[in-house]
């Protein structure tokens, strides 16, 4: 009986154990899975490691000091200021317009 060489490619596993889109479907999930505490915490670790060398070397860029952010009101009313300035022409129109209707009703009589 000869023996038969183990198979590392995804093609010899797939025969035994599932379909193509079971693997993908498989490789998706564990994408989308979050990652877990060992690798998050690990990866902090790196960060502040790097964080600290670059420090040590004196590449780090300087830290502007930070001023905390002034968040907006919300609610507050601000007149509009093109609307001001339209009422007062619409005001000034609307006096001419009166003006203008009591000289003729003046020169009509005469």
């Amino acid at each position: 009986m000869s023996r038969v060489k183990k198979s590392r490619s995804m093609k010899g596993k797939l025969g035994k154990t599932g379909t193509k889109e079971m693997l993908k479907e498989q490789k998706k999930a564990r994408k989308a899975a979050s990652p877990s505490k060992f690798d998050a915490k690990k990866a902090k670790q790196r960060k502040d490691q790097a964080h600290r060398k670059l420090e040590r070397l004196g590449l780090l860029p300087e830290k502007e000091s930070e001023q905390p952010k002034v968040r907006p009101k919300r609610f507050t009313f601000t007149p509009k200021v093109e609307d001001s300035v339209s009422a007062k022409v619409e005001q000034a129109k609307s006096e001419d317009s009166i003006k203008n209707d009591l000289l003729n009703a003046l020169t009509e009589h005469n």
